[in-house]
């Protein structure tokens, strides 16, 4: 851990309430205003680069590891398949067979889920994955793990993230939309705790949409 990070550690309960009220502002504005939600993101993403600025923090401080990607990658291969490609096979199978109606909430969550719109939903899916691994992991997960076990930051922050992916339906589709999106975001969150890079856990997310949206429009 770099000293500026102790050293923020240090400020205790203030850095706690802050990183909650940041967290909570964001999920409240989403849940009003739904068709904007992931601009809300923006939020903690100017608060990290003030805050960077103001303590003299490094990017790698901050989780981004520019000069480490392609090691931290390689270490972590394993979960970044795991995530990005077996996850999203099992999840959509079980879909196929035992889920009907999933593709279709799921095409109601996702704008631009349509292959003749296959450039916006690219453009999408790589800004809004890295906006949320900055908010999710490189801010709330690492901010949370500061003050209660990593193992517990990742699951507290993957329900977090599992919720914010909420879309009224059918109940069952509802959880099982939900569910797969918790698990995925728990891997996520391992390979995060692993490497301290952003980057790491970015990739993982955008195969594992990539691979998810491929197989929604083409296997189910």
């Amino acid at each position: 851990m770099a000293i500026r990070d102790e050293k923020l550690k240090k400020t205790g309960k203030f850095i706690l309430i802050e990183t909650i009220v940041i967290i909570g502002l964001i999920i409240i504005l989403s849940f009003f205003f739904k068709q904007i939600a992931g601009l809300f993101n923006m939020i903690a993403i100017v608060y990290i680069l003030i805050e960077r600025r103001k303590t003299g923090r490094t990017w790698s401080d901050i989780g981004f590891k520019f000069k480490g990607i392609m090691t931290d990658v390689k270490n972590n291969l394993h979960w970044i398949i795991t995530v990005g490609v077996i996850a999203q096979f099992v999840t959509i199978t079980i879909a196929k067979y035992f889920v009907p109606g999933f593709i279709e909430h799921v095409q109601a969550r996702v704008p631009f889920m349509n292959i003749s719109q296959i450039i916006p939903l690219l453009i999408m899916i790589l800004f809004g994955t890295f906006a949320e691994e900055i908010v999710y992991r490189g801010f709330f997960q690492e901010r949370i793990s500061w003050f209660i076990k990593p193992s517990y930051a990742i699951v507290l922050v993957s329900i977090v993230f599992g919720m914010m992916h909420y879309s009224s339906g059918y109940m069952p589709i509802v959880v099982y939309d939900i569910g797969t999106i918790f698990i995925d975001s728990i891997i996520f969150g391992i390979i995060f705790n692993r490497t301290k890079n952003i980057f790491a856990s970015w990739i993982g997310h955008i195969l594992a949409d990539l691979v998810g949206i491929v197989l929604i429009l083409f296997y189910l």
